[in-house]
């Protein structure tokens, strides 16, 4: 890590439900025009029915340990298959979908945001998903080159600004 920060990985529980509701609607504004999220996202204010009650569902958040604070998001749930479009493109087996991956401005590119997907994938696999679906847009900040550095492949291109990316996991991985 650059600057000497420390960065620890854990699984949220309901008690920080507020604390990563702030942070992840602080990045959406950041990051989004207004208007066109949620600003009050049904997974936030349902955190502990969505996240932690599921077993296949987590949410895990990346710390820094100097400062004190969040500094990235990632959930994992089960894909809802929402989008038709992208039926073709998805395996049969189980699929999790990666949700409100954020990292903060003054911590990125520096090895948390892959730490925290590492755990994220860790744990969709452990509950026996099979694939990961997910959808970014192409303005956030080096999120498609990311998630195409974890193995994902663009499976539908929603719009100019929205893609849809998918990886599958092989026993032997």
């Amino acid at each position: 890590m650059k600057q000497g920060k420390e960065v620890l990985i854990v699984s949220a529980d309901a008690d920080r439900s507020t604390e990563i509701k702030d942070f992840v609607l602080a990045m959406m504004s950041d990051l989004y025009p207004r208007g066109s999220y949620y600003e009050n996202p049904h997974d936030l204010a349902f955190f502990e029915r969505v996240y932690i009650q599921p077993a296949d569902a987590g949410f895990f958040v990346a710390e820094d340990t100097n400062r004190g604070g969040i500094i990235g998001t990632a959930a994992v749930r089960m894909y809802d298959r929402r989008f038709p479009e992208v039926e073709p493109f998805l395996g049969s087996g189980p699929v999790c979908e990666i949700v409100k991956f954020y990292i903060h401005p003054d911590s990125r590119r520096r090895g948390s945001g892959g730490r925290l997907y590492e755990k994220a994938e860790q744990f969709a696999r452990k509950v026996g998903y099979s694939e990961s679906y997910l959808h970014t847009s192409l303005h956030l900040p080096g999120g498609y080159p990311f998630w195409q550095s974890r193995g994902y492949s663009e499976c539908y291109r929603e719009s100019e600004n929205i893609v849809h990316m998918s990886k599958r996991w092989n026993e032997a991985d």
